[in-house]
């Protein structure tokens, strides 16, 4: 076979397989408008068959794709374009993944999205029940491949877009724990790093991707409120409010600096493994996921009489009149003061029946009377709040027998 710079032995669009003077390597090659020039790029082989398969599976990822009619496009292919352009880049990328792989196993080899009528996803539906999968399942499932045409489509990729049904909502995934069961939780997580992250979760309700991104810059604690929306991050659907921060979590929050939730000085982009180690030795089943803490708080707050609207505020849904008001509600003295108070509350219980105290402060050992009483319990009402004073970081307390002991972070 001739190794002429010329020689197309394989196409795909405007791309086509070709080999550089004197190089077995075979490259994507492409004709540059803007430049005139024809490029290359090496696809690291030097085999045939390997190359012609690397083009195709660049070509289906990358491939310009201008408002093509739905019926010539494979849906397969839209799924994996969407995935590795958006998809991968989520924190739930293994989730969105796998929503996908549910459909497209179910389908018929080859199937166009203009194939997917109405009916076909019926079929698909019936299907998968029979399978055993849940609505709740079926439903996140198509809701990942529709979000994948419609991203096609509001993309250029389609001329069209294409109509899902409605399916029914599936029983509620929630898992509420009862406080013997955010003690026994409690007193299953050992690393630093998790402490910090439960006891986040319990404080503000929040989501916890929000938690994860938080930093010592979106917490005030002299006004006592905690920004969960990060600078430059603008609001979603999933809107991340501005909470009231209880007092039991001033002390976790004092001993970081930037990160709260970090490993060796490092941001942590995932907490699956790590927890899945601590809901094992609490003794759980895997329905308890870090999400389970956000839907607990919320039941306890609704069952400890918080009004419906500051529930709302907590977890970041919407609420009358937020855009004209909501940026300075946080500024009152009693913010979601109902809120604040109840989280303070079941602290105050989870703290009772924990055996390991609730609280991230380390004592010298030479600034505590040897009969001192450990912080423990009642954490809520006997920290105060933490100051600056000339022998450092000092925690204030009513706890006669405690007197001014020394922390370090």
């Amino acid at each position: 076979m001739s190794k002429n710079s010329d020689e197309r032995p394989f196409e795909l669009g405007e791309y086509w397989l070709s080999r550089r003077p004197n190089s077995p390597q075979w490259c994507r090659t492409w004709f540059d408008a803007e430049t005139r020039q024809t490029r290359r790029a090496s696809l690291g082989t030097g085999d045939l068959e390997t190359a012609k398969a690397a083009l195709a599976e660049w070509y289906t990822l990358h491939g310009r794709r201008d408002r093509e009619e739905p019926r010539s496009v494979v849906l397969a292919t839209v799924c994996a374009r969407y995935q590795d352009k958006h998809g991968q880049h989520v924190r739930s990328a293994g989730i969105q993944r796998r929503n996908l792989t549910i459909i497209l196993e179910a389908l018929s080899p080859g199937m166009t999205v203009g194939e997917f009528t109405l009916e076909r996803q019926m079929e698909v539906v019936r299907k998968l029940r029979g399978q055993g999968y849940a609505d709740g399942t079926i439903k996140r499932a198509m809701g990942a491949v529709k979000a994948a045409v419609n991203f096609a489509w509001k993309n250029g990729e389609l001329d069209r877009p294409v109509p899902f049904g409605t399916l029914p909502e599936g029983q509620p995934r929630e898992r509420v724990l009862s406080i013997e069961e955010i003690a026994a939780l409690w007193d299953a997580t050992e690393p630093p790093h998790l402490q910090m992250f439960v006891m986040l979760l319990l404080g503000t309700a929040a989501r916890p991707e929000a938690i994860l991104q938080l930093t010592r810059f979106q917490c005030d604690t002299a006004r006592g409120i905690i920004d969960l929306n990060p600078p430059g991050r603008s609001q979603t659907k999933k809107r991340r409010p501005v909470v009231p921060m209880p007092d039991f979590l001033v002390p976790w929050i004092e001993t970081a600096n930037s990160h709260l939730v970090q490993w060796k000085g490092k941001p942590i982009q995932k907490i699956n493994k790590t927890w899945r180690t601590i809901r094992d030795d609490a003794g759980f089943s895997d329905d308890v996921v870090p999400y389970s803490i956000r839907h607990t708080v919320a039941t306890e707050l609704r069952s400890r009489g918080v009004p419906e609207l500051e529930i709302a505020g907590m977890l970041g849904h919407s609420m009358p009149n937020f855009r004209t008001t909501g940026r300075y509600a946080k500024y009152a003295p009693d913010y979601l003061g109902k809120a604040r108070e109840a989280l303070d509350d079941l602290m105050d219980e989870v703290g009772r029946l924990a055996s390991r105290p609730i609280t991230p402060v380390t004592v010298r050992a030479s600034s505590v009377r040897a009969d001192a009483v450990p912080l423990a319990g009642n954490v809520a009402k006997s920290v105060v709040f933490l100051r600056k004073t000339g022998a450092g970081e000092a925690i204030r307390t009513p706890d006669p027998n405690l007197g001014k002991v020394v922390l370090y972070p």
